[in-house]
């Protein structure tokens, strides 16, 4: 299970969490859905462990692995090298597999600066999938993908069989999940589906 309990942070005066409680099962992809600004992402670096709760208790399958809502990508590290420095010793020569699931096949020695806004999120979204954890914390993971293209790298994602927690804005993004909660804040609360 993942299950966050009465956790609470607040930035000066202003509450993110106030006591919030999440529970999700720890398996298939849930996706959290609400405005900018509503909590959504401080949720996510709070179940990450990047950021202490003033309150509360977080329990999570083994290490958690966050994609943050920017790319954060090195303009002088190569497609395949992104992925290759996060993939244990034995495992380099998936490097090809991990580029072929976000579709990004033949782009291995492209630098970040070569690729559109939208491959380079499918890149960092790669990097994301090849570390790791057990269980992936995708913030905004499908910005400037196309849907047909968002729809097969969903499908892929699901058949990799670890936990996931997603948040989007986009509507098409959200019904694909297994489970759907939607919130709204601060502080961040669960909401009625919008959808």
């Amino acid at each position: 299970m993942i299950f966050a309990e009465d956790i609470s942070i607040c930035y000066g005066e202003k509450a993110v969490l106030d006591r919030f409680t999440l529970d999700c099962p720890g398996e298939g992809i849930t996706a959290l859905s609400g405005p900018s600004g509503c909590g959504k992402t401080t949720l996510l670096r709070v179940l990450a462990g990047l950021q202490a709760p003033e309150g509360g208790r977080v329990t999570v399958p083994g290490t958690p692995v966050l994609l943050f809502q920017e790319d954060r990508l090195f303009p002088w590290r190569t497609a395949g090298e992104h992925i290759a420095d996060v993939l244990p010793r034995g495992q380099r020569k998936a490097v090809k597999d991990w580029l072929a699931l976000t579709e990004l096949e033949g782009e291995e020695n492209s630098y970040p600066a070569a690729l559109s806004g939208g491959m380079r999120r499918r890149l960092a979204l790669a990097r994301a999938l090849a570390c790791p954890g057990g269980l992936w914390l995708l913030d905004e993971p499908f910005t400037g993908v196309d849907q047909a293209r968002m729809e097969r790298i969903f499908a892929r994602i699901r058949g990799l069989s670890r936990p996931v927690i997603l948040s989007s804005h986009e509507r098409a993004v959200v019904e694909l999940a297994d489970q759907r909660l939607p919130l709204a804040g601060p502080p961040l609360h669960l909401a009625e589906e919008k959808f």
